[in-house]
């Protein structure tokens, strides 16, 4: 019987903790500020632009990461602005090892009886 995966809480950070780790060079860090931005930070226009900004990272870990942490910010924050943010998922559609996280970014999950509103254009 396969191993089941282990569920990893991630806990909020402090606006100063998520920039000290978007700042570092430790990935690990990263990839949980990143996490940390899209499930807990008040400010989802703020997070969405580390995503954006994590997207041109040299580590395929951390644009991975912050592909998905973009699917995090519409499911957790209801909120996306499909305007900056599309372009830059389709970017990734064909690479072969980030191309499955590109889509998952951008299906809509049915996790409840009222699907969320995953992605609202700009309206600024």
């Amino acid at each position: 019987m396969p191993d089941k995966p282990n569920y990893v809480e991630i806990k909020p950070k402090s606006r100063v903790e998520l920039e000290e780790s978007l700042a570092s060079t430790d990935l690990n860090g990263i990839c949980n500020a990143l996490y940390s931005a899209a499930q807990h930070e008040p400010d989802w226009r703020w997070s969405q632009a580390q995503c954006l900004r994590m997207l041109r990272h040299e580590s395929s870990l951390v644009r991975s990461t912050a592909l998905i942490a973009l699917g995090e910010i519409a499911l957790f924050r209801r909120n996306l602005d499909l305007n900056l943010v599309l372009p830059e998922i389709k970017r990734f559609a064909s690479d072969p090892a980030l191309g499955p996280y590109a889509e998952d970014a951008l299906r809509v999950e049915e996790t409840t009886s009222e699907p969320p509103k995953f992605i609202k254009p700009s309206t600024t």
